[in-house]
């Protein structure tokens, strides 16, 4: 060969094999025949797509692409945490560190520390001294406690049942989800905060929600009725094992799935809370069902009804407030119905079932505090005969040392105890001669 002849085939090698790699530079790395990414790059797709994470979790499952010298992002935060943030409670999650360092949760939280400070006083110590005496029965019994048209008060249920260990919230605000506080913009925050704080008033000034500023603040604010069930259950001193989703079957069974599958549902539809007192390990549930009581929709046939129908086992302990007067009417007969059927204790004010449905061969009932005529927004819901029975026991009637209920102005509360009596099978007919 001559000198021209490999001057050319020294050219063609060369083009074929690329230049050579600059002394002391790492070779490139390639993966199922592509090379692979520039350090810088790698960082980032590692950061987002290429990091798959559990919406709600504090694992993640990351892509194998994350480069060894990236420092790991914090970990999403539990829905524990997420509770703690909305209940103005300090926490440890890493996520969460900044929004709590700004002065619009601080603020927030002072807020809600001096709230609860007032509730403390005012209602939640003297109503459970008043329960550890007076409830003392219900709840022994109460290991289970039924709570129709109490939406997401969990608190007060809590409170006047602390050894239960399944609760059933039942209203018709949509159930809802946490937020996700570590992803929202700097404006966000203050919003949330405020409208929160919005939303709890109502229960803080006068122990009971009022639907129309319910609407207000929970469809595309607060998100449902989930933040307030979470912001209970931080400020009772529990914690937050799990959240599952419910629908129910045509055969009446619940359907759970993941809390992270949430998708727009139609009533009924719910959620199934695990959660345990700090400390404790006994887990306890909490059970919200977003439905319509009314006999149209709790027909003795549907799906939900034949749920709730074994769900509630006999005996439990149904607890009513500020209900409306609801159960007065014959729409709403089938609910009734259930509540006398299972329980062996109702606790409830006079929006409750009517005085008169208790009959004293089959009931036992213990009143408490001043009856007064309902309040302005009802009317045709008058109680002749309870209004007789405080007023002949007027000097032996308890006076209630708390307020609950529609009477907030003036603390005119009345409180029944119905335990249903053991009524003995009739004895067999005798036989005919």
């Amino acid at each position: 060969m001559n000198r021209k002849s490999l001057v050319i085939v020294m050219f063609a090698f060369a083009l074929l094999v690329g230049p050579a790699a600059a002394p002391g530079a790492p070779a490139a790395r390639q993966t199922a025949g592509q090379i692979a990414a520039p350090a810088a790059a790698q960082s980032a797709t590692s950061a987002t797509s290429a990091t798959t994470r559990s919406s709600l979790t504090t694992e993640s499952t990351r892509s194998s692409l994350t480069t060894e010298s990236a420092q790991p992002a914090p970990a999403d935060p539990t829905l524990d945490e997420i509770a703690a943030l909305l209940a103005g409670l300090p926490g440890d999650a890493p996520s969460l560190k900044a929004l709590r360092e700004t002065p619009a949760w601080a603020k927030f939280a002072e807020s809600m520390d001096k709230s609860w400070a007032d509730l403390e006083a005012k209602r939640l110590a003297p109503m459970r001294a008043w329960a550890e005496k007076e409830l003392f029965d219900a709840r022994a019994w109460g290991k289970f406690i039924f709570y129709p048209f109490g939406g997401p008060d969990f608190m007060t249920a809590f409170e006047l049942f602390p050894e239960a260990e399944t609760y059933v919230l039942l209203g018709l605000e949509f159930c809802g989800r946490l937020p996700r506080p570590d992803a929202w913009k700097a404006h966000q925050a203050d919003v949330y905060w405020n409208n929160l704080a919005k939303s709890l008033s109502d229960f803080f000034d006068k122990s009971y929600f009022i639907t129309k500023h319910m609407d207000e603040t929970l469809y595309g604010q607060v998100e449902g009725v989930l933040p307030i069930v979470a912001f209970f259950l931080k400020r009772t001193g529990n914690t937050i094992l799990e959240i599952r989703r419910l629908e129910f079957d045509a055969q009446g069974e619940a359907v759970e799935s993941s809390y992270d599958t949430a998708k727009k549902s139609f009533r009924p539809y719910g959620i199934k809370i695990k959660f345990a007192a700090v400390g404790s390990e006994q887990a306890k549930t909490i059970f919200y069902v977003s439905c319509d009581l009314e006999n149209k929709a709790f027909r003795k046939d549907a799906p939900f009804t034949l749920y709730l129908d074994k769900l509630v086992a006999p005996p439990v302990t149904t607890y009513l407030k500020s209900a409306s007067y609801l159960l007065h009417y014959a729409e709403f007969s089938n609910i009734r119905e259930m509540i006398m059927a299972k329980s062996k204790f109702v606790v409830q004010d006079d929006t409750g079932i009517p005085y008169k449905a208790f009959k004293p061969a089959m009931w036992q009932v213990r009143l408490y505090g001043e009856y007064a005529k309902p309040i302005k927004d009802f009317s045709g819901v008058d109680q002749p005969d309870l209004q007789k029975a405080y007023v002949e026991g007027k000097e032996v009637i308890p006076k209630l040392p708390f307020h609950l209920g529609y009477h907030w102005r003036d603390s005119r509360d009345a409180l029944l105890l119905v335990e249903k009596r053991d009524v003995p099978l009739p004895e067999p007919a005798p036989k005919k001669r």
